[in-house]
Order: C-alpha cells, then structure tokens, then sequence
C-alpha cells in the first residue's frame, strides 16, 4: 500500500513538473499554440492568394475587358472552340454567325466568348511570337541587359 501511494505521488509530482515546465516555455517563448495556428492560417492564405486568386482576377479582369470592346463584325472563338463573327450585341449575350452559309445565327452568353480571333484556314502551322524576357521581379529587361546576358 505504501508502494502505490508513494508511486502515486511521484507520478502526481512528475506530471506537475511537466506541466510547470510547458507553462514556463510557453512563457519563456511568449507566443501562445493558439496565436502560432492563427498566424500560420494567415501566412498559408497569403501564399495562397499571391500564387492562386490574384492571377485569376488579372487574368478575369483582361477577358472582361476584352468583351466590353468587342463590336459587331468582329471575329470571335468561344470556349467550345467554334469560331464565329458577332452579329448584334445583347444585354446578355453576343448574336453569333457561325459558318460560311451566313445564315445561322446563335445567341450566345458574353462569358462564352474566350477570344477575339480569326480562324486559320490555312494549312500554314500558326508561328507564335516569342514572349518577351522578364527580370526577377517582372520588370522588362533592357536591351542593355539583353546584349550582356548573350
């Protein structure tokens, strides 16, 4: 019986010195568990939204802009990847002609419309243009630097 008290004890004796010891490094730290979780929430959100949501809005902003300025009888490719010219303009949607019998007209969404592009009827592959180099933090790279790093 006095084995068990006394093991009793040292348990109870061990556990506060534990629990003594976390409090003093929590507080020897000065930062709670709890404001690290919401700090590391933060940076993980700000990550996110630096690599994932701001592209997507600049990238949404340029196609709304785009779609403001399209008028009739401009060229247009859709999502689905039909291309066709825009007949009249609606509050919600663009009257597309699509074909070369010029005769079917199809109403269709203004969110539909991915590009103002002409198809390529031509069996000549289309040559894309080499994108222009960019420094560390997006900024255009002089010609100076250009001749430099060649």
């Amino acid at each position: 019986m006095n084995f068990a008290l006394l093991t009793n004890t040292v348990v109870n004796g061990a556990a506060e010195a534990a629990a003594s010891s976390d409090t003093a490094a929590a507080a020897s730290n000065g930062i709670s568990p709890v404001l690290m979780i919401v700090v590391y929430c933060i940076v993980i959100f700000g990550i996110i939204y630096l690599f994932s949501i701001r592209p997507q809005k600049k990238k949404q902003a340029v196609l709304d802009k785009m779609r403001k300025e399209l008028q009739p009888g401009d060229p247009v490719l859709l999502v689905n990847g039909m291309f066709g010219r825009i007949v009249d303009i609606t509050a919600e949607c663009y009257i597309i002609e699509f074909g070369t019998n010029k005769g079917v007209r199809i109403p269709v969404l203004k969110q539909e419309v991915y590009a103002k592009q002409e198809p390529n009827l031509t069996n000549k592959a289309v040559e894309t243009p080499e994108p222009e180099k960019k420094g560390l933090f997006g900024a255009k790279k002089t010609d100076d630097t250009q001749e430099e790093t060649k």
